[in-house]
């Protein structure tokens, strides 16, 4: 495993892997490190022939948001010999670094499964949202803070957010930044289902990731890449590209064929993901 870091580790159990943030003594919150360092532990999981992604935290909370001392904000502050326009350069620069980061996760040719316990707030939510599945524990809470310190949400929250729960709930917690707990973030839809405690969310995580780890590969990928292209298609559209994608794709697997040959032979399949 060529991938290292001192605040996200990697860990692999069959095909599923897990991503955590690894800063429990700062409560998960998004250093510059942290967020550099995900979409590479990203990459390094699909390397190793994941099939499935799980998002966690270490320690008592999920994450508290952008770390404000380490968060790399303070990199593209105006100096004095810089014009204003540079300065709003680099501050862009900078948030969309930010965003990219984030967006790795939408990206994932895997599916990613995000677990939530305690604190999830600002990037958090940003964080969860570019997940496909969402898994809270109890004592889970929801936030999108930024509105309550000045801030409009701008690496994810707003844009994704409006795909996961209904327009009146965004507006609801946009607007107000309200903590919500985890009974009423799953009323709204912001996570699939909730458990009495984090081991209990893991493992119903990683039952849920080892059954789809157990389709064939390139059905599971082939169907998150439809419904990302999906989002931004017609109906008519996005029927065209399906067929077409099937046609290139999954009628020419061998996973295609071995899932028949194994239906004939009445024995459990092999895929190979080719």
């Amino acid at each position: 495993m060529s991938f290292s870091s001192e605040v996200v580790s990697i860990e692999i159990k069959d095909k599923v892997g897990t991503l955590w943030l690894d800063r429990p003594e700062k409560y998960n919150a998004l250093s510059e490190q942290v967020w550099l360092d995900i979409p590479k532990a990203l990459n390094e999981l699909v390397k190793l022939d994941c099939r499935v992604i799980i998002l966690a935290g270490r320690g008592k909370h999920f994450c508290v948001g952008i770390d404000l001392v380490q968060g790399g904000l303070s990199n593209h502050l105006s100096h004095a010999s810089e014009s204003d326009a540079t300065a709003n350069l680099k501050q862009l620069e900078g948030t969309k670094a930010f965003q990219d980061s984030i967006s790795s996760l939408a990206n994932c040719s895997l599916p990613v499964i995000a677990v939530i316990q305690g604190h999830c707030l600002g990037a958090g939510i940003d964080m969860i949202t570019a997940c496909d599945i969402r898994i809270g524990v109890e004592n889970s809470n929801y936030s999108v803070r930024e509105t309550r310190i000045g801030l409009v949400a701008d690496v994810g929250t707003l844009q994704r957010l409006p795909k996961v729960i209904s327009a009146g709930h965004v507006a609801e917690l946009a607007y107000s930044g309200k903590d919500i707990d985890a009974k009423r973030a799953e009323k709204m839809g912001l996570v699939n289902d909730v458990y009495e405690s984090l081991e209990k969310a893991m493992a119903e995580a990683h039952d849920l990731a080892n059954i789809i780890a157990a389709n064939p590969p390139l059905a599971v990928s082939g169907t998150k890449f439809i419904l990302q292209q999906s989002e931004n298609l017609t109906t008519e559209q996005s029927l065209l590209m399906n067929g077409m994608f099937t046609l290139m794709t999954s009628l020419k697997s061998n996973d295609l064929k071995e899932s028949m040959n194994a239906f004939i032979e009445k024995r459990p399949p092999r895929y190979t993901g080719t």
